[in-house]
């Protein structure tokens, strides 16, 4: 490939450190409330997990193998060209304690709903490789001399790179392993125009669009090449999910990927997981798509391919690494085969998960420990293995922890984690710091000394920014629990007034500064607490998930906040306003059909919905997927099963609804969800709008979309909760049709009040 150079100027980096300042120096009364376009153009870290809401103080630096230099991956969102983009930055250590300005190694936009910059790795001292993309481009693979500041593009595909894997050299001729994009194809081909469609596990979104898209995004193709060459070989794999890491072996001739189990044995229905006895009710046929997953290892040299385990993965988190010497593999988070003859021992590996190790070539299995950790690092010369404890076995006294395993001689056993070695390799700490009422800053402290300063303040434009404070509370549902969430207050708060309340849904974190919500679809926290609203992001109880229990406890708990908040007198309880989102958008829906508490107006975006249209619309795509809403509604919807449903699916109790309810579909797929409630509620004459993203991702990340989805629901709510309309000219068909709306809604009220 041809090398090019990035263009490095200062005004494409997303940030610039600036100093510690106790004072912003701009007066209060210049600032101004924070707004939707604030939120979709502030700059943060660019780690998918962190962007996905995980709390990240620690590792958000790369180190070198050297560990003089680090990098940071930073996103912001560009509103004028639809685009969110990336930087790499690239600091060195010895003079990161100074504060100086970082090298912008690489900038990408992305134009799709993919990251411009992913899965960012040291190839050595001096490059880094990542999957990345500009506007219109494919995702592909790239490698960037830090010296240099050179970009190359390494790989060509005509579809975009999902993930992918390299050995340790990384030089011409080294073993490149990616996965990438199945090519749609089209449904409505000579053949089918001869002879038909045959519909069988066919989505029906596909048949409507006439592509096998389902296909292409659930499952990925896979390829191995020697860098250099630019020849590809096919590694024969037809099961692989499209988010299945690749795990190579250093000497690059062995892969193990997740693959989906078609067929279950029957020898696995002893295994005690929820996900597996659900496939195995539905145990039917080879279908597309399945929701059990095992490890196979791959042998690029021979072409053959064979399971690791003759056992389920299982739910959680699940890794796999391989020793220097390519003589095994360290996997955790997976069960182990059942076939031992110690009953006791049969017993744990039908319930419990492991940590093993795995000889190759003849798959011997070394249990290491039955416990649910997350992998952090093979420490090859010290034979030890470092772990991290999960939220499954943490406990709130304990918390999240560092474990480590020692090989003496042939056994793993247990050893303290000495965490004080990492100061040895890496003099500097680079932590992300913030919580719910501090934007996100990057310090920096020596190690040795304790010295710390400020690195980056990611968004210094939020000091000319009137925020609304955030208190974490605990407060009674109405069925008597405790529910733990946050209150978002008007940046002008004033005491004694009763001000209109959104209930926001979904999560609730107070280590984050989530300024919109817990996910950047359909919540918009600050947006509307700067427009007068209190907001309420409450945590939810999946407890008894998939049972009429769970939608039950979700709406005790919107009841809940509402007596709370009026028991403080913060609210007026005739101007409540809730946000559903992905699976609250099911328990939303439930409390808008059942609840005798009044929601002024709601909006559900791209959610979960136990309705008969939806359950029939999926139901031969994944049979397994019909186990959610019959068991929310008591068991199939024929024979005497109907009887249940016409009593518990909200789509069968929509004569209910009471709100006026925006109704948000990020695809096609999703409108299919949407349109029981859409149609039904039309039907009715009730208040209702159905706003199709034909595009979108489930979590909205093109600022254009999120701009449909989070500035739509601030003005929807400040207009039927305050009778506020925005008086931009390209809004007055949006007014002009919820003015309409608004007519139903009286005519809706007068109904209700007449007992008819």
């Amino acid at each position: 490939m041809r090398w090019r150079h990035v263009a490095i100027s200062i005004l494409t980096c997303c940030v610039l450190p600036v100093a510690v300042s106790g004072r912003s120096g701009i007066a209060e009364d210049t600032k101004r409330p924070i707004t939707v376009p604030d939120v979709i153009q502030m700059t943060v870290f660019g780690n998918l997990g962190y962007l996905g809401g995980i709390s990240f103080k620690h590792n958000v630096a790369q180190f070198s193998p050297d560990g003089k230099r680090f990098f940071i991956v930073l996103r912001k969102g560009n509103l004028e060209k639809n685009t969110n983009d990336y930087s790499i930055l690239l600091f060195r250590s010895e003079e990161a304690i100074q504060s100086k300005s970082p090298v912008i190694l690489a900038s990408l936009s992305s134009s799709s709903n993919r990251p411009a910059i992913k899965d960012v790795v040291w190839l050595d001292n001096r490059s880094i490789v990542f999957l990345g993309e500009n506007p219109h481009e494919t995702q592909q693979l790239y490698r960037v001399d830090c010296d240099s500041k050179e970009l190359r593009k390494l790989t060509d595909h005509p579809t975009n790179l999902l993930s992918y894997a390299l050995t340790p050299d990384g030089s011409d001729g080294s073993t490149l392993v990616f996965a990438a994009e199945r090519p749609m194809e089209s449904l409505f081909n000579v053949k089918a125009g001869r002879d038909g469609i045959v519909v069988q596990e066919h989505l029906l979104e596909d048949l409507m669009s006439g592509q096998n898209r389902m296909q292409s995004v659930w499952f990925a193709d896979l390829f191995t090449e020697k860098l250099g060459t630019h020849v590809k070989v096919p590694i024969k794999a037809t099961n692989v999910p499209s988010w299945s890491p690749l795990r190579l072996s250093p000497n690059g001739r062995y892969l193990i990927v997740e693959t989906v189990v078609n067929k279950i044995p029957e020898r696995w229905r002893d295994f005690k997981d929820r996900n597996l006895q659900m496939e195995l009710r539905e145990n039917d046929s080879n279908r597309a798509v399945r929701f059990v997953y095992q490890y196979e290892l791959f042998d690029l040299e021979s072409g053959q391919s064979k399971p690791v385990f003759d056992a389920p993965i299982g739910q959680g988190t699940s890794d796999v690494a391989w020793s220097q010497d390519n003589r095994s593999f360290v996997v955790c988070g997976t069960y182990l085969p059942l076939d031992v003859r110690n009953s006791s021992e049969r017993k744990e590996r039908q319930t419990h998960r492991f940590v093993a190790e795995v000889m190759i070539p003849n798959l011997e299995v070394q249990p290491i420990a039955q416990r649910e950790l997350r992998l952090l690092k093979w420490d090859w010369p010290k034979a030890m293995l470092l772990f991290q404890t999960t939220a499954r076995e943490s406990t709130v006294d304990v918390g999240v922890r560092v474990v480590a395993y020692q090989r003496e001689k042939s056994v793993w056993q247990e050893v303290e984690a000495n965490t004080t070695e990492q100061a040895e390799n890496d003099p500097i700490e680079v932590s992300l710091e913030e919580d719910m009422n501090t934007p996100p800053m990057i310090f920096v402290e020596e190690r040795n000394t304790g010295r710390r300063n400020l690195l980056m303040d990611l968004n210094p434009q939020f000091q000319g920014l009137k925020f609304g404070s955030v208190e974490s509370v605990v407060f009674k549902a109405t069925d008597g629990r405790d529910v733990k969430g946050g209150l978002y207050f008007p940046p002008d708060y004033m005491a004694g007034k009763k001000y209109p309340v959104v209930i926001q849904t979904h999560g609730w974190n107070p280590e984050r500064f989530w300024i919109d919500g817990p996910y950047s679809t359909a919540f918009a926290a600050q947006p509307l607490a700067g427009r007068g609203f209190i907001v309420a992001q409450l945590e939810e109880d999946l407890t008894f998930i998939s049972t009429p229990k769970e939608v039950e406890e979700e709406t005790a708990a919107y009841e809940g906040v509402i007596d709370y908040l009026d028991g403080r007198k913060l609210i007026d309880r005739e101007r409540v306003g809730i946000i559903g989102f992905s699976r609250t958008g099911l328990s939303v829906k439930y409390a808008l059909t059942r609840s005798h508490y009044h929601f002024s107006a709601a909006a559900v975006a791209d959610p979960t919905d136990s309705g008969y249209f939806r359950y029939l619309a999926f139901l031969n795509f994944a049979p397994a997927m019909a186990t959610d809403p019959e068991g929310l509604n008591g068991g199939m919807p024929f024979g005497e099963g109907l009887a249940s449903w016409l009593k518990s699916s909200t789509g069968f109790r929509l004569a209910e609804v009471m709100t006026p309810v925006r109704l948000e579909a990020n695809d096609l797929s999703s409108m299919l969800g949407q349109w029981e409630w859409f149609a039904g509620l039309r039907r009715l004459r009730k208040p209702v709008e159905l706003i199709l993203i034909p595009d979108g991702d489930h979590v909205l990340v093109k600022p254009w979309e999120r701009m449909i989805s989070q500035q739509g629901n601030v003005d929807w709510f400040c207009f039927w909760l305050k009778g506020e309309e925005d008086p931009d000219p390209a809004k007055a068909q949006q007014y002009s049709r919820w003015r309409e709306l608004r007519k139903l809604d009286g005519a809706m009220a007068r109904r209700d009040a007449s007992g008819r």
